[in-house]
């Protein structure tokens, strides 16, 4: 497999220019597996699509349910579940914080995205199912070139989507009897395009269980990565502390949209988190038909990566010849993105393109 590493904000969107011109034209989005084993765990009406009515369909209809609006309502659900853990490690002498962050953005991805009302042993079980699923989904034996037998039934990664659809179908019976509620599903299920018409039942099952796939583990990695950084830097948290205890005094104890737009120092924490331990490392495109990026040939039928992190290495405006602006330690800087000319200027740590994510 022919692959080439493109790094650079302005190289990596000259790439991206040559998306959905056609099928056997500029470049495409490869799903490895997606003819067989991965495609049949993933589902097939997501917005990995190459075609540009299909993705502009899929794309504005899924975005109903990570709109503004959306968001705001959940957010009194994601600060209840915020609140819970807090006091589960305030009662622990030892904590394991990546253990931590799992369960909460999977209680997250029960209460909010399904919207599902669990006891606490389903809860466990929901959070195992769902473990499985990711931890399954990735496992490289699923890309041989045919259909497993009996993937749904007979594996583990296979028996935890069927659990996970089972409660995503439960669900949505419930909101055809009852109608709409807050939940992340329910916005799925009843948003509709400029025509009035809506995603059929399977692409909201599908759509669901990759929003519980590409955002619980994504969160939970960055909010790890978060505390390992805090830890080392107890000045930064501080400073957040005092932060949130001015816009608690100001506006209540309730997080809302106007607490977010204004925890400014929280918001250049994340980023600088994000700059210096990216979600992934890169992201793949199949070269359709020969591309030119920066005077060079990419040619037809190789796979070009988008590296993230090399991007984030070679910013000029961080850029430190002994590797110490990437360092955890030396390199974690949030007052960097409060003043423009520290700022930087090549940064894109999170999400896989207009094809892929919200």
């Amino acid at each position: 497999m022919p692959l080439v590493s493109v790094s650079g904000k302005d190289n990596i969107k000259a790439l991206v220019k040559n998306e959905f011109k056609g099928e056997g034209r500029g470049i495409g989005t490869y799903l490895f597996g997606k003819d067989h084993n991965v495609g049949a765990l993933f589902g097939s009406n997501l917005m990995y699509e190459n075609d540009a009515n299909k993705h502009g369909r899929l794309r504005k209809i899924v975005g109903e349910a990570m709109s503004p609006v959306a968001i705001d309502a959940a957010l009194p659900s994601i600060q209840e579940l915020a609140n819970q853990q807090v006091n589960k490690v305030l009662k622990e002498d030892t904590i394991q914080m990546e253990e931590v962050f799992t369960d909460f953005t999977l209680d997250i991805a029960w209460k909010q995205i399904l919207g599902l009302d669990l006891k606490e042993e389903d809860i466990t079980e929901f959070h195992k199912m769902v473990h499985q699923y990711v931890a399954g989904i990735m496992d490289p034996i699923l890309l041989v070139p045919f259909h497993i037998p009996g993937l749904m039934k007979w594996t583990k990664v296979g028996r935890a989507r069927t659990y996970i659809v089972s409660k995503i179908e439960e669900k949505l019976d419930k909101l055809e009897m009852y109608g709409p509620d807050s939940s992340t599903l329910s916005k799925l299920y009843f948003a509709t395009d400029d025509d009035g018409n809506k995603l059929t039942r399977e692409e909201v099952i599908h759509n669901a269980i990759l929003l519980i796939f590409a955002g619980s583990e994504t969160s939970s990695s960055t909010l790890t990565c978060a505390s390992l950084l805090l830890g080392l830097h107890p000045n930064v948290w501080r400073k957040i502390k005092a932060e949130q205890d001015e816009l608690v005094a100001e506006l209540g104890e309730e997080f809302t949209r106007e607490t977010l737009d204004k925890s400014v120092y929280l918001d250049s924490v994340i980023k600088e988190t994000l700059r210096v331990k990216p979600i992934e490392f890169g992201e793949m495109r199949l070269v359709e038909n020969t591309v030119e990026v920066d005077g060079k040939q990419i040619p037809k039928n190789w796979f070009a990566l988008f590296n993230v992190k090399q991007t984030h290495w070679n910013d000029p405006s961080t850029f430190k010849e002994d590797g110490s602006h990437m360092d955890v330690r030396e390199g974690f800087q949030p007052e960097r993105w409060l003043d423009e000319t520290t700022k930087p200027s090549e940064w894109m740590p999170f999400g896989e393109g207009g094809r892929r994510c919200i």
